[in-house]
């Protein structure tokens, strides 16, 4: 029971036969450049995904970098204003009369004919229980 099949060879199928070649040909063809394009899409997804991260962590040391810079400039205002004092206090201590008068508040001298009361609410040493 074997059976021979034969193709009928007229114009028509032949017409036919080359249709479908192309038609396959071009569907062939159209899932190439889909895959390509999903191929190209996922690759450039990729790079935006990367350069999009790199740009979020630049964003976030440069906050974090003028944060710094904030801080370090408040202090260098205070070191600058402190530095300041300091040079007002040098220039005075080269005065005799200040330092007199400065010695004698901090450390509690007292010249020849002076007398020195100490108040409760000052801080001063009791210098007769020190004598003793």
């Amino acid at each position: 029971m074997s059976r021979k099949i034969t193709q009928i060879e007229n114009a028509y199928t032949k017409q036919q036969a080359a249709k479908q070649k192309v038609e396959q040909k071009s569907k062939r063809t159209r899932t190439v450049h889909k895959r390509r394009l999903l191929a190209l899409g996922v690759i450039a997804l990729i790079l935006f995904s990367v350069c999009g991260v790199q740009i979020l962590q630049t964003h976030h040391s440069l906050a974090l970098i003028e944060k710094q810079t904030v801080v370090k400039k408040q202090s260098l205002k205070k070191a600058k204003a402190k530095e300041a004092d300091l040079k007002v206090q040098v220039s005075q201590l080269h005065n005799d009369d200040y330092l007199a008068k400065y010695i004698r508040y901090k450390y509690y001298y007292s010249k020849k004919s002076e007398t020195i009361y100490s108040l409760p609410q000052d801080k001063a040493p009791n210098l007769n229980e020190q004598q003793k």
